[in-house]
């Protein structure tokens, strides 16, 4: 029988993992690479080799840096830990980042039933919390979009109250869209986290935040996707958060008016997408540097735009967005450097505008529709005196457009639109993405390249674009034969006023990609 501590009876009780020592600058000893080994054998000479690496028992690490090693790790693995070593366990119940969602339980989207799999995820979360002490959660990461018909308030309460503690940092809840006006996270649990919250982040359920919540110092972040909120309710969070530098505000579709006040002097950027029940925007917050706006428009209120530089206003599902940056954007946001634009629909002609916009440098314009006259963009590009770059999508092509030129059309007799003065000296860059055989599109290219003394780069492209790999899109038969005219409509109209100081491209259709039989 082989004596204590001999190798048959050693039974490993700990991760063991070899490693080639080094010395630090203070004379201890680190590891430069650990790999796993199995438990020793008998007769395996690693055990008592003198040549043999040391071995590195985690076990016999200190608590609190056993716990750190723990929360470096993604979910999955620190439960693994968990399952072969005691220490482990013990540190588990105070694992810090809880990401609970599909992906971390590797749960397969073509197994089983969508309630079966959705029961599983509710399960083992529910196991998980319970068998965690609520202590030391820095992350609650929790999205249960696909538990519809599984997940109750119950088991979302029981949750957020055990793990929703003073230290958490960041908490993020993505719920089933049907229980959007069914849960209200209780506010007190934000009073819970104290003043160590950095950053909170909701999808689809209420919100009904009061000023008893309490003060939240520390928080930088707040992202309301699908919330059943009010201006008021906002009014509250924003009170009591005096360090954000970051809101989002996308579908609140109970939200009337929202005010950004003036204590919010971090805040840098501001995002306001598609909430259909807004109608005034106030803006007192004096460091604002981006703000991104998706809906109709409306009655926006900047107080001090002197640090606003970046701004969007999509109006991709409404009308008179362009008109509305013409006539209204320059008095509210004149240091603007960098513009994005779109519209489904303007049905004027732009005139002068009423200011200019001195300091802007980047402009997009992205139309969608028909019926547009390009060429009174000019007129947004005289108010532009620094501009360099000015890019310009037509949308995607329609069949039927108005002032598409025949292709027989005699380029002679085209009477070509100008406007006498016209001359810029900054803009560098053009880029005119679906470019097709409209008389308004060539007029103002042409009144670019006659008029634009710094122009350097010129494209037009006539093709759908290319996907994220870099493959053509989809072009049918009849948006091919169009590209293929916009082309001889830029050979016979522009090619020969482009000075040869300018780097001149047209892109049209791939051969390999879309071959048609003209």
């Amino acid at each position: 029988m082989a004596g204590r501590g001999s190798a048959p009876d050693r039974k490993p009780n700990c991760w063991r993992w070899r490693q080639r020592a080094r010395t630090d600058r203070h004379g201890t000893e680190v590891s430069t690479r650990m790999q796993g080994v199995p438990p020793c054998q008998p007769g395996d000479i690693s055990g008592g080799s003198q040549d043999a690496a040391p071995l590195f028992e985690l076990d016999k690490l200190p608590e609190d840096i056993l716990c750190h090693i723990l929360s470096l790790l993604p979910l999955p693995d620190a439960a693994r830990a968990a399952c072969v070593s005691h220490r482990c366990l013990r540190s588990w119940r105070c694992f810090p980042n809880l990401t609970f969602n599909q992906k971390t339980f590797g749960l397969k989207l073509n197994e089983g039933t969508s309630y079966a799999r959705a029961k599983k995820l509710v399960d083992r979360i529910d196991h998980i919390i319970q068998n965690h002490s609520g202590i030391g959660v820095k992350t609650l990461k929790l999205d249960v979009r696909c538990c519809a018909k599984v997940i109750t308030a119950g088991h979302l309460d029981s949750w957020l109250q055990a793990t929703i503690r003073s230290g958490i940092l960041d908490i993020s809840v993505e719920l089933p869209q049907h229980l959007m006006l069914d849960y209200n996270p209780p506010c007190s649990l934000l009073s819970c986290a104290g003043s160590s919250l950095q950053s909170i982040s909701l999808f689809s359920c209420a919100f009904h935040p009061t000023l008893r919540i309490g003060c939240l110092k520390s928080l930088k972040s707040v992202c309301l996707n699908l919330v059943h909120t009010t201006g008021e309710e906002i009014q509250c969070l924003f009170s009591s958060a005096i360090s954000l530098e970051y809101i989002e505000l996308t579908n609140c579709n109970e939200t009337t008016f929202l005010i950004i006040p003036s204590h919010l002097q971090e805040l840098s950027t501001l995002k306001v997408y598609k909430c259909t029940r807004l109608q005034t925007i106030e803006i007192y917050a004096p460091n604002l540097t981006t703000f991104l706006f998706s809906g109709p428009p409306m009655e926006i209120l900047i107080s001090n735009s002197s640090q606003l530089k970046y701004m969007t206003m999509h109006g991709v599902y409404y009308s008179g967005m362009i008109q509305y940056a013409q006539t209204k954007l320059q008095s509210i946001a004149s240091k603007l450097q960098t513009l994005t634009l779109s519209s489904s629909e303007e049905t004027f002609k732009m005139p002068v505008l009423p200011g200019k916009f001195l300091h802007l440098k980047r402009l997009k314009i992205y139309f969608c529709g028909t019926g547009y006259d390009y060429f009174s963009l000019v007129f947004f590009l005289e108010a532009c005196p620094a501009l360099e770059t000015f890019f310009l999508s037509t949308g995607e092509y329609v069949f039927g457009r108005q002032d598409t030129i025949p292709q027989d059309f005699n380029a002679d007799s085209l009477h070509i639109r100008r406007i006498p003065g016209f001359h810029h000296a900054s803009l560098k860059k053009v880029s005119i993405n679906q470019f097709f055989s409209s008389k308004s599109l060539i007029e103002l290219t042409c009144q670019i390249v006659e008029n634009t003394s710094s122009l350097r780069y010129l494209v037009l492209d006539t093709t759908s674009g290319f996907d994220t790999r870099g493959t053509c899109k989809g072009m049918n038969m009849h948006a091919i034969r169009k590209a293929h005219c916009a082309v001889e409509a830029v050979e016979r109209y522009i090619v020969g006023k482009v000075p040869s100081t300018v780097k001149f491209k047209v892109l049209e259709p791939c051969s390999q990609c879309h071959v048609a039989n003209l």
